[in-house]
């Protein structure tokens, strides 16, 4: 998992609320299954954490949530895509700032307009996009820098 994210959770746990591990084969089951290309950094992250929530907002997806609960990957990305979201997205976190996904294959970060799926920020990596985008937001209001 990200450094950065585990110092923030080691200081304000309270903060973190993660489903749980995932083993890496059920991981790669998953991914292969959707052909969906998903960059090492992430799949980490949803190896350790089973995705969940952060902060008072945000939700880092699961590739095995429940669907009935909304956190899952398949089906908020089906609901986009039936929105018209470009094929080769895959939306990771959803929160009160809108979107973030992954182009496929390229394995870029972005945070999207919900609506419009326009590209508002680009990322090069899981820190890139968690430093720049929830913990700029978060950091001051927990103190957390």
């Amino acid at each position: 998992m990200n450094s950065q994210i585990k110092e923030d959770r080691a200081k304000r746990p309270e903060l973190f609320h993660f489903n749980g591990a995932i083993t890496t084969a059920q991981l790669n089951d998953w991914t292969q299954q959707r052909n969906f290309v998903v960059p090492d950094d992430l799949k980490e992250f949803w190896c350790e954490t089973g995705g969940g929530e952060m902060f008072e907002s945000e939700t880092v997806l699961s590739p095995l949530g429940i669907t009935a609960s909304g956190d899952d990957v398949d089906s908020v990305n089906a609901y986009h895509r039936n929105k018209g979201m470009p094929p080769g997205y895959l939306i990771f976190h959803t929160g009160i700032g809108g979107l973030s996904a992954i182009r496929m294959p390229a394995g870029e970060y972005l945070s999207i307009h919900e609506g419009s799926y326009s590209v508002q920020q680009t990322f090069g990596s899981l820190a890139d996009w968690y430093a720049r985008l929830l913990r700029k937001e978060y950091a001051p209001r927990y103190g957390l820098e």
